[in-house]
């Protein structure tokens, strides 16, 4: 649901999308970093204008959860800041199914559809501010 709200925006904001399915939440950070590498340094030559990542973290009985949620968020934001990325963030950490499902409803919360408005917004200060150019 996640991703289906994701795409519905990206479309509805004249967007294309590829998706890269990663092992969870935890990975993400290093798959994102591996998707920036891979494009180089020339902005003339990127495939990807902007990020989004979507998942979901449920709390489990042991505080694994808590290092999967802060690492994950905290690898995206460095992510972020050291290479100007539009990301938009649609990691979901909640305590139980009924909250993620309701979260990544497109017919609900919707947070997939936000985290890409979000991304497509980034994208837009990006250029006002002339980054990248």
């Amino acid at each position: 649901m996640l991703l289906d709200g994701a795409k519905q925006a990206l479309a509805q904001g004249g967007a294309t999308c590829d998706v890269l399915t990663v092992p969870g939440v935890l990975e993400i950070p290093a798959c994102l970093e591996m998707a920036v590498a891979a494009q180089g340094r020339d902005p003339s030559a990127r495939r990807y204008d902007g990020y989004v990542v979507l998942g979901t973290a449920i709390r489990g009985e042991s505080d694994h959860y808590d290092h999967v949620c802060t690492e994950s968020m905290r690898g995206c934001c460095d992510l972020s800041l050291r290479y100007h990325l539009a990301l938009g963030n649609g990691i979901l950490t909640v305590h139980n199914e009924a909250q993620a499902l309701k979260r990544a409803d497109p017919t609900r919360k919707n947070i997939g559809g936000m985290a890409a408005r979000a991304c497509l917004r980034m994208l837009d200060i990006k250029r006002q501010l002339k980054l990248d150019q």
